[in-house]
């Protein structure tokens, strides 16, 4: 059966990292909504924008399915897996589905915790977002264990190896970057995800102490394993810097991405070790007729709580460290200008012209808004963190706004004039063939393009 020329021309809207919008306007939804200086006006606005990403997800499901549907059509199986999945200009932007996903299970635990007034809903809406975050768990096993293993396992070649001796080389210096980190760092998100969920009064209603306490130890292993991959990409990408310096102009959004797993990872552990202290208090209660186990159910769990602040606190550090490096290389881009290539046209660019890769900071700027007001929230009635909260309403603030600029920006220049242009060919009924005498409601669609050309065009 020959699909309709309309369903190939929507088909051919999808690329993987379209779900870095869910990921923006979601963490943004959760920011409103959680500010580290609560207003009422801002938790109303957490509204319209959580609708929008749950919109946005499911308009992207939908679109992936249909666009799976057509290129497995056209081509097969296995060049979608190969295409997907093994080629590293493209597999890692797989991890922006978690991500967004856990953005929207994170939204409905607050609404649960903080709105909804019935404990029997609220318990619903918990139970619910445990088994979503069981989905998304596995989504993101998936993205780490299942495309690592599928790039280890055989050397997708794309191209040829330009003025490389060797494809290899040019794997290693073209492909070793920033993007290896959107594979890995679902799973950062996935474990602060199960923390945050873990960490409400109403879990341990919901489900009994055995549910409790296998939740807590997954989610630490979870955070150990994903923060123990990041560093090892980590180091893989210093040697990057070191040897090909700074990304280009159209790239240099990406080096925010060094900041999610830093934020993310701070906010998980310190979740995570709350959780601890309060499973042991709320399960093990001190009898005051056995000083050593006491002290054990005293200590033990404050030995947590003081390893996580130190782990928080150098993560959080680090992702001081590359906001800086991040503004610092947008900056001296200020007056350089490189020409691209958009349809027939060829522009003049500047590092202020809009382009997907500006979505790139909208997540991360959130993830360290949230590691550092979590630093003031569980240990400010101890010593004074204040400082950390302003940190967070900083990062929080650039967050909203950074991810209001890049939807108004996509509207404009990318939805807009799609729009426009599926309308026009919709109407137009002439059946122009090709070389081959097909017709053009029988041409397979355009693979996506690679993360780097996509997110440096508008």
């Amino acid at each position: 059966m020959v699909l309709n020329k309309e369903i190939r021309i929507f088909a051919s809207w999808f690329h993987p990292f379209l779900f870095v919008m869910v990921m923006g306007t979601g963490i943004a939804s959760n920011l409103l909504f959680n500010f580290p200086y609560e207003a009422r006006w801002l938790r109303i606005c957490s509204y319209p924008m959580f609708g929008l990403a749950v919109l946005l997800l499911l308009y992207f499901h939908l679109l992936h399915l249909v666009h799976l549907i057509v290129f497995v059509k056209d081509n097969s199986w296995k060049a979608y897996m190969d295409k997907y999945f093994r080629d590293t200009t493209i597999n890692g932007c797989w991890g922006t589905y978690p991500m967004g996903f856990i953005t929207i299970i994170n939204y409905i635990f607050q609404l649960a915790r903080n709105r909804v007034e019935s404990r029997v809903r609220a318990k619903h809406m918990i139970r619910l977002a445990y088994v979503m975050w069981w989905y998304i768990l596995t989504i993101s096993l998936l993205c780490a264990w299942g495309i690592t293993y599928a790039v280890w396992q055989k050397q997708y070649k794309k191209g040829g190896k330009d003025s490389y001796k060797s494809y290899e080389e040019k794997v290693i210096f073209e492909q070793l970057n920033t993007s290896l980190l959107l594979i890995v760092i679902p799973l950062v998100v996935a474990s602060s995800c199960g923390g945050l969920l873990t960490s409400a009064d109403l879990f341990p209603e919901a489900f009994n102490r055995n549910i409790h306490l296998m939740t807590i130890v997954i989610t630490m292993l979870t955070w150990l394993h994903s923060l123990g991959f990041v560093a090892l990409l980590f180091a893989i990408n210093f040697w990057n810097l070191y040897v090909n310096k700074l990304p280009s102009m159209l790239k240099v959004f990406t080096i925010f991405l060094f900041l999610g797993p830093m934020g993310q990872g701070a906010y998980g552990i310190n979740l995570i070790t709350e959780n601890i202290r309060l499973y042991v208090e709320r399960n093990y209660p001190t009898s005051g007729s056995d000083f050593q186990r006491d002290v054990l159910l005293l200590a033990v769990p404050w030995c947590f709580k003081i390893i996580g602040l130190i782990l928080a606190l150098l993560l959080l550090a680090f992702g001081y460290f590359f906001t800086v490096i991040g503004f610092v290389s947008i900056a001296s881009y200020l007056i350089t200008s490189v020409e691209t290539t958009v349809g027939e046209d060829v522009k003049r660019r500047r590092i202020y012209n809009f382009h997907r890769g500006w979505f790139a900071m909208t997540f991360p700027m959130g993830t360290m808004s949230l590691g550092s007001t979590s630093i003031w929230d569980l240990y400010n009635d101890y010593v004074p963190m204040k400082t950390f909260r302003v940190l967070g309403a900083i990062y929080a603030v650039i967050s909203i706004f950074w991810t209001l600029v890049c939807m108004t920006g996509t509207v404009y220049q990318s939805v807009l004039p799609r729009i426009k242009t599926f309308c026009t060919q919709a109407h137009d009924k002439g059946q122009e063939t090709d070389a081959t005498g097909r017709t053009s409601k029988e041409l397979p669609i355009t693979p996506s393009q690679s993360l780097e050309s996509y997110i440096s065009t508008p």
